[in-house]
């Protein structure tokens, strides 16, 4: 049996995404898909920068088990549904965010 909390969130943060995405220009992200620098940087962030600082932060501050997994997981796949919504709110380019993906 399906848990219907977990199904309601999954559906509204698939509608999130869906909506989100909705609202990108494809002729503007087009031209940011070409932007190569960006969306290196991007990845770099995401992949490299981000999971590294997870992992110095667990040990510098010699976090318990389960709250160094926790930040360890949480830094090692950003860039979920929400970075589309902050990118939104704050009026950053969000067909980057969307290409970047």
């Amino acid at each position: 049996m399906v848990d219907a909390l977990a199904l309601t969130g999954n559906v509204l943060l698939f509608t999130l995404v869906c909506c989100m995405s909705a609202t990108v220009d494809i002729n503007q992200m087009k031209q940011q898909a070409g932007n190569r620098k960006a969306i290196l940087a991007g990845i770099g962030c995401q992949f490299i920068l981000l999971p590294l600082l997870g992992f110095l932060v667990v040990n510098v501050l010699n976090l318990y088990h389960d709250m160094g997994i926790t930040l360890l997981v949480v830094t090692s796949s950003p860039g979920g549904s929400y970075s589309n919504w902050w990118c939104s709110a704050f009026n950053a380019d969000l067909a980057l965010s969307v290409t970047s993906k």
